[in-house]
């Protein structure tokens, strides 16, 4: 398994074992942890679909030099293709990964406990991988090097690392609140676990007009209108409890997330975007709740962690993740993509993922419901349904 690395606490003075490992303990996710204990048993139950769309007619040129570019990175040893080395090795007490140094693309055509791709789509193809490895800005990461160069659309710098204690302190009496939401459609989940699926192309020009028009951020505003469509479904609901994914680039691990919670009343699109922009706006609040109980989470022994992790997932109903990917379309070749994400298993009622370029957002969705076929078809925003 990959090495956490070890964060230098300079503020924990000698002779304090216990307070300089509760300091580095804040820079661990707990995602980690619940990925393995959850996922050992059932390896796939934590696998990612990231489905590549490119026009039926251009697929075969696509494939092609998309597996010329990955085997020609394999065999160069670039470190950021160590991920596809990786194979997962399930026969311990713990999860762990090695690296198979002699890999190639041919090797990864077929299932593996580690990442591997599916070219019998029509559509394009699929890459499996597992959140056991990697989150989804790690996944693109390894992607990346395999399209067409394309600057970031937002990049990922190193920040400075929080200072120990405050944070955490300030977070405690929201996260206290926090504690005790609940979801509001989980009672009326269809008793199949049966997932419907579906992916939209967004104008990114247009969201930026909506954006200037309900002044909110470019993240907010997709995130407020799936949220409105959440609620468009379901009109007998006028709460949801809303999970927002934030990237925390200092946390030493495989995953370097936390979720945001958010309790969203029902109303336009102005009101759904200005109550998420209330709740997240402090960043020190943010990066404090995750914190703090990332450090409650670390004490409990494996069984009771589970227990209260599960509790922690089901007071969310929907969950909105962006990706920002590139400033420039998504290509290959010169031959365009569009990219869609899907869990194979889903406990939430809703999950989106929107993959951001400054052209278009390509917003997949997972649900537990049933859905019409304009479900995240968003007019004027939609270009094509994929």
């Amino acid at each position: 398994m990959q090495k956490p690395l070890v964060v230098p606490i300079p503020w924990a003075k000698r002779g304090r074992p216990a307070f300089n490992e509760l300091f580095k303990a804040r820079f661990h996710s707990s995602e980690d942890r619940y990925m393995a204990l959850y996922g050992k048993e059932e390896w796939a139950s934590s696998n990612m679909d990231l489905s590549v769309h490119v026009d039926p007619g251009q697929k075969s040129a696509f494939v092609e030099r998309f597996l010329d570019r990955l085997d020609q990175s394999l065999r160069e040893g670039s470190t950021a293709m160590q991920l596809y080395r990786e194979e997962a090795d399930l026969s311990g007490t713990q999860l762990t990964f090695h690296e198979r140094p002699d890999i190639r693309a041919a090797d990864l055509l077929q299932p593996r406990r580690g990442v591997y791709f599916d070219l019998d789509r029509p559509e394009g193809f699929r890459i499996v991988w597992n959140h056991m490895q990697t989150d989804g800005v790690g996944m693109w990461n390894a992607l990346r090097p395999l399209f067409d160069p394309n600057p970031a659309l937002i990049p990922y710098r190193d920040v400075p690392l929080p200072p120990p204690g405050l944070p955490e302190l300030l977070a405690l009496p929201t996260l206290a609140l926090r504690m005790v939401w609940r979801g509001h459609l989980r009672r009326a989940l269809p008793p199949t676990k049966d997932l419907t699926k579906g992916m939209i192309r967004w104008d990114a020009s247009k969201v930026r007009a909506l954006r200037d028009e309900v002044n909110g951020s470019f993240n907010l505003v997709t995130s407020g209108l799936a949220v409105s469509e959440v609620f468009r479904r379901h009109r007998d609901r006028n709460e949801l409890t809303v999970g927002l994914t934030a990237y925390f680039p200092f946390l030493k691990g495989r995953n370097k997330y936390g979720v945001l919670l958010c309790k969203v009343k029902r109303g336009d699109l102005r009101s759904v975007v200005g109550q998420l922009t209330k709740q997240t706006r402090h960043q020190i609040l943010n990066w404090g709740r995750s914190s703090a109980q990332s450090l409650a989470l670390r004490q409990l022994p494996d069984d009771a962690f589970s227990t209260v992790v599960n509790y922690y997932r089901r007071q969310i109903d929907v969950l909105v993740s962006n990706l920002p990917v590139g400033q420039k379309p998504i290509t290959l070749a010169d031959i365009p993509a569009a990219i869609s994400c899907h869990p194979w298993e889903l406990t939430l009622p809703y999950y989106f993922l929107l993959v951001g370029t400054r052209q278009e957002l390509h917003a997949s969705f997972t649900s537990r419901f049933r859905q019409d076929p304009g479900f995240l078809n968003v007019a004027p925003l939609s270009r094509a349904a994929a």
